[in-house]
């Protein structure tokens, strides 16, 4: 009979801990969420002002034939550009971060999710800004 109030003693403690350690698992990853956001969104800035000149660029090009297919590839990095900057805005208007009316699984579930969808984000703009850069840098 002394065993059942200790079992239940260990039983609760252990609920207890586990609880509280998925909720320390679930603010790493939202501070690693945040982290990546907080990564590339110094680059929006860039992002529009290279967009801006991609379409200066290709619009200079306009009557010469000989450069069609470069252009092209400057419209297609400014449309990158500009849908890179819009993914980040889109991502930010969703993104919850208080999570009161989730379990801890749920929002373990939703933080993944959004990890993977700033990641993509993340990926977009950078390669973006790369394209971008490297397309303005051809001298012609």
């Amino acid at each position: 009979m002394k065993l059942i109030p200790f079992v239940l003693s260990l039983l609760f403690f252990t609920l207890l801990f586990s609880c509280g350690a998925e909720k320390e698992e679930n603010e790493a990853l939202k501070e690693q969420v945040i982290a990546i956001h907080d990564e590339v969104m110094p680059e929006i800035g860039h992002l529009k002002n290279q967009q801006s000149k991609l379409i200066e660029k290709a619009n200079s090009l306009e009557n010469e034939a000989s450069v069609a297919s470069y252009r092209e590839d400057l419209n297609l990095a400014a449309q990158s550009c500009e849908s890179a900057y819009d993914n980040m805005f889109v991502w930010m208007r969703q993104f919850k971060s208080e999570y009161d009316e989730m379990s801890e699984e749920e929002t373990k579930a939703y933080l993944m999710e959004q990890l993977r969808m700033v990641e993509k984000v993340k990926v977009d703009i950078l390669s973006a800004k790369s394209t971008a850069d490297s397309l303005l840098n051809v001298s012609i």
